[in-house]
């Protein structure tokens, strides 16, 4: 068979979704000149094909609980992150923890120390989930190094599936380039998640415990609390934020014979807020800004690092409060766009489940609303279908004063939760996608449903929230014709391929919280 061609469809004045490097590892765009559509047909670059086959991995090897893919990779790629002297620190929890490990990596790096970052979910390029010194990996090093997992995979009959290979993928980068330091973000939960392959973590952190991934984790904050515990090594100390069950994790910890610091105690002072057990929700609305609590954690884990474990850490305070002040994209990020001749404030955020959703409502509330009972404000929301729908829904729909203030979208990946799913988990929702005030009901793709929030908002003043799934996030970043790095059509044609039958591979055996893998 001959190799597939990829075709774009390129418009005057818009830029393709294909981003290329030049020779100065610079971002640079092929443009359309004519305002006419013009049809290219090319081939597809290596990288694109690597990228392509990745995301296919999880069609042929199904996902399996348990570390022995990894441990057999980790092994065979020489431990790269058992090395002495190497600091490394392994984050897992339900909420912050990519805010978390971008903080601390951000940190190191202004430090002077040559840093990788891994960390997951991507928005808009495959590329962002693998980091040195804050800076993606390139194409030609993905086309570099992970042809050498998959020969591994292949001759030693190693079923390894997407984030395995990814997580394998990263270790060899980072080991190739020396790094003096490696951030780890866990995928999910933490026991037999890939990145627990490691042996001996400089610092394990949790950054908080909320009901999310029930189906997959356990049903309750106990359970959840026990699998991200799992990252906890014999001697290795723990840094847990304040919304975690304590009794859980430090009776995990003094098993371990590991020392278990609270941040706010590491910092000697303490926040009003706590976690409610039964829901794992932050009770205490004197949280202004969940950015404060991630920074708050990762700076601890700094001091940590420099006080206890890794004296000859160095770190400048204007380089901590530099780095600790980063907020990766997504999270609360302002944008200003220009819709009908009028400025529209658009937020994004990826707050996926309830808690998170709570959390963003008070962060709004003091930004924008803090003295206003009038919210004027418009969600685009997107959710997948292995979160409390109905819950979000709920608390979505006591915020707003009228549902139509809601857009519902479809992220396009198979784990997105459908209109009707959404309707039938929460029936309120109905009036958000029944009103002809709403346009087009029957069009719910995110750049439809963008363009008409936008177009609403600029003639009443309003804000617009974009939230839910970071799946809707790359579409909604192009939609307002936001200029990085993207990954193809080729690519994301089959991006989401990597979760078809996760869930049910997953739920075979009701939750990992109840199974024993080796």
């Amino acid at each position: 068979f001959s190799k597939p061609r990829r075709i774009l469809t390129l418009k005057g004045c818009y830029y393709c979704r294909t981003n290329h490097l030049n020779n100065n590892n610079s971002i640079s765009s092929r443009r359309s000149m004519s305002t006419k559509q013009t049809t290219i047909v090319s081939e597809p670059t290596k990288y694109e094909e690597l990228v392509r086959k990745l995301y296919r991995t999880n069609w042929f090897n199904p996902v399996n609980l348990g570390l022995h893919n990894i441990n057999r990779l980790h092994e065979l790629l020489g431990h790269p992150m058992d090395r002495e002297h190497l600091l490394l620190v392994h984050v897992a929890g339900t909420n912050g923890k990519g805010s978390v490990c971008n903080k601390i990596a951000r940190t190191l790096t202004l430090a002077g120390y040559n840093t990788g970052l891994y960390t997951s979910p991507h928005i808009s390029s495959f590329r962002e989930r693998i980091q040195l010194n804050s800076s993606p990996i390139p194409e030609h090093d993905v086309e570099l190094y992970m042809p050498t997992i998959y020969d591994l995979a292949e001759s030693h009959q190693i079923p390894a599936t997407f984030f395995e290979v990814t997580t394998a993928l990263a270790f060899a980068y980072f080991d190739a380039n020396k790094v003096d330091a490696v951030v780890l973000e866990t995928g999910l939960g933490g026991r037999l998640d890939a990145t627990n392959v490691v042996k001996c973590p400089s610092l394990t952190i949790i950054t908080s415990i909320g009901l999310d991934h029930t189906k997959i984790l356990g049903d309750t904050i106990e359970l959840i609390a026990k699998e991200k515990a799992g990252i906890i090594k014999p001697h290795c100390p723990v840094l847990v934020g304040p919304n975690v069950p304590h009794d859980v994790i430090r009776d995990i910890a003094k098993a371990n014979e590991s020392e278990y610091f609270v941040s706010d105690h590491v910092l000697a002072t303490n926040t009003t807020s706590h976690c409610n057990s039964s829901n794992g929700f932050y009770e205490n609305s004197s949280l202004l800004d969940f950015d404060l609590e991630n920074s708050r954690i990762a700076q601890a884990a700094i001091q940590l690092l420099q006080q206890k474990h890794h004296p000859n850490v160095s770190v400048s305070e204007s380089e901590l409060q530099k780095g600790i002040s980063i907020r990766p994209p997504c999270r609360f990020e302002e944008i200003t766009i220009q819709a009908n001749n009028a400025n529209v404030t658009v937020i994004l955020d990826i707050a996926h489940n309830p808690a998170a959703l709570k959390l963003l409502l008070s962060k709004l509330n003091q930004t924008y609303f803090k003295n206003n009972n009038n919210k004027n404000v418009r969600f685009v929301v997107g959710l997948s279908l292995d979160k409390n729908v109905t819950e979000f829904g709920t608390i979505l729909l006591s915020y707003v004063h009228d549902p139509k203030q809601i857009h519902l979208v479809v992220a396009s990946n198979p784990r997105a939760a459908t209109i009707e799913h959404i309707v039938d988990a929460c029936p309120a929702m109905h009036a958000s996608v029944s009103s002809s005030s709403n346009g087009d009901t029957n069009d719910s793709s995110v750049s439809a449903q963008m363009q008409l929030a936008l177009n609403l908002a600029s003639s009443r003043g309003e804000i617009v929230v974009v939230c839910g799934t970071v799946f809707i996030m790359s579409e909604v970043r192009e939609a307002l014709g936001l200029k990085e790095p993207r990954d193809s059509d080729y690519i994301t044609e089959v991006e989401g391929s990597n979760y078809t039958n996760v869930q049910e591979n997953f739920a075979g055996s009701n939750s990992i919280g109840n199974t024993t893998v080796a």
